[in-house]
């Protein structure tokens, strides 16, 4: 492992930069650009921006170098758009003398003497096409990019939150930011400074396959980094699991037709992963949702001594004690929640209508008035291993309902639910024992 100061100016001498198939797909948003602007105007040179780690890809002798970003990928993402940004806004006669260094950055050519260019970085499938549309704008025949189409999602404007890709939302920030606060002049100095060999503003981590354990260096820097969700985590530690047990090109097929498939097929689902929900006190994700029930469901989460700060270096441990046939079904037994999760857990709002006689939907309807999401992992275990049998799927829930409603009408507290969860995705039958507790005389009580 070797770290060096660098400047953004090192990608000129680099050929491709390949984001991993298995890493979290581009997330910063408005904060994330607004600081990123702000420090590269007001801090002197040299200012630090943060690391990024690179590792060696082997190629056939004569080829140009690849490289795969280990760690750093938001931020090369970002630096990258706002060069593409700046040498758009320049005026025509700066075009022409910024041209050959704006290429050298951010594309690639197979040899030297090809007349053909490549976008130098190469993002996964859900990000590939936005992030190429914005790089090759205005270039080689490529159309520009229409501004006003793009939607920036603001915090407070849930409506329209993720209706544009978050790689064209940044392009317009940056563009309309640069174009309507800063003269020529400043943006030509931003781009100067940016690009200056002298400003080492970089911290560049290479390591070597096979040599540098890259699992170990990526989650000490983001242990003290932005924190990565519970399912990147996860996706990490997964998929470089599944590449030690059965090597890359076989961990590349088997993501494609799991987690790509079913989590980042197109950006209506990652939208829907992305979807917070109201548990408890907590704001949640559909997936960490989705993989919290997993963990209970499977045993190695308990709620009752485990808070979710833990579930991901739960979930790591899990990981390490299987073989390569458990990890594939351990993955699509994930993959087989999951689209129970998104087939049979509704999302409501003001505008949902259903039926009285809908039962299963009058169950969650209940649970989302009342904020009680502890019994999702029981709820979803019902689905998949009654799947083919819907009335013992309804008897089961119709239980649960009456459970819940009775215990709400008699006052009695809901400390014990996950308690109770464990108890009935062990026994489902236990909850006509847990009925009985509350006595009609309890109801009476409380109402």
């Amino acid at each position: 492992m070797e770290a060096r100061e660098k400047e953004l100016k090192f990608l000129a001498t680099e050929g491709k930069v390949i984001i991993p198939f298995f890493q979290r797909t581009y997330v910063w948003k408005k904060e994330n650009w607004e600081n990123l602007l702000e420090g590269l105007f007001s801090k002197p040179y040299g200012h630090f921006l943060g690391s990024i780690i690179l590792k060696q890809i082997p190629v056939p002798s004569g080829e140009p170098k690849k490289l795969e970003v280990v760690d750093g990928q938001q931020r090369l993402t970002t630096l990258s758009i706002l060069i593409k940004v700046l040498y758009d806004l320049f005026f025509p006669e700066l075009h022409k003398t910024t041209e050959i260094v704006m290429r050298q950055i951010l594309f690639s050519k197979p040899y030297e003497t090809s007349s053909e260019y490549f976008v130098k970085i190469e993002h996964s499938q859900v990000d590939k096409e936005a992030y190429e549309r914005v790089i090759t704008a205005n270039l080689d025949g490529k159309p520009s990019i229409d501004i006003n189409t793009i939607k920036i999602d603001e915090d407070d404007d849930n409506e329209n939150k993720g209706k544009s890709h978050r790689i064209a939302q940044c392009y317009k920030f940056f563009y309309e930011k640069l174009r309507t606060e800063h003269s020529e002049k400043e943006r030509e100095s931003l781009f100067n400074k940016i690009l200056d060999p002298n400003n080492k503003m970089l911290v560049v981590i290479d390591i070597v396959e096979g040599k540098d354990d890259e699992q170990a260096i990526f989650d000490t820097l983001n242990t003290a980094g932005v924190r990565l969700t519970t399912a990147e985590i996860v996706k990490n530690a997964l998929y470089q699991k599944i590449i030690e047990k059965s090597g890359r090109e076989n961990a590349i097929k088997f993501y494609k037709n799991t987690w790509e498939k079913t989590f980042l097929s197109d950006e209506e689902t990652v939208r829907y992963w992305e979807r917070e929900k109201l548990t408890g006190r907590l704001k949640r994700d559909n997936l960490e949702i989705l993989f919290h029930s997993v963990a209970i469901i499977k045993v190695f989460f308990d709620p009752d001594k485990h808070t979710l700060s833990y579930l991901s270096k739960l979930y790591k441990e899990r990981i390490q004690e299987l073989g390569k046939e458990e990890l594939e079904k351990f993955v699509n037994e994930i993959i087989d929640y999951a689209k129970i999760y998104r087939d049979k857990f509704p999302d409501f709002d003001k505008s949902t209508s259903f039926t009285f006689e809908d039962s299963v939907t009058r169950l969650f309807h209940i649970l989302e008035e009342l904020e009680i999401s502890t019994f999702h992992p029981f709820i979803l275990y019902i689905f998949k291993k009654f799947g083919n049998s819907e009335e013992e799927i309804k008897n089961i829930l119709a239980n649960l309902e009456r459970f819940i409603v009775r215990r709400m009408i008699a006052r009695q507290e809901t400390k014990n639910y996950n308690k109770y969860c464990k108890e009935f995705i062990k026994d489902p039958n236990s909850i006509l024992e847990k009925l009985k507790e509350t006595t009609d005389e309890d109801i009476s009580n409380g109402l």
